[in-house]
């Protein structure tokens, strides 16, 4: 699959509404002016490097598996798969 057409399936939005947050507040929590990345996050186009990652799940009080479910599973079964 080409790189550009590669889809994040994640629950970003959704969690993040459910808290009430908009999307300006959280992309300032996370050190950003601006909610450029945020989107492109949460509309599947890319992933969090592995600190705003962390930064996410402290944020919205989840765990990884929670916000990406389906990444989880997937990296979970190859390595169940070795």
């Amino acid at each position: 699959m080409n790189h550009q057409q590669r889809k994040y399936p994640n629950r970003l939005r959704v969690v993040r509404q459910s808290k009430g947050y908009s999307q300006k507040k959280v992309a300032k929590m996370l050190g950003y002016k601006k909610t450029g990345l945020l989107s492109d996050w949460e509309n599947e186009k890319s992933m969090p490097n592995a600190t705003n990652l962390f930064k996410l799940c402290i944020i919205y009080n989840k765990a990884t598996r929670e916000l990406y479910p389906e990444y989880y599973q997937r990296v979970a079964q190859d390595i169940e798969s070795l």
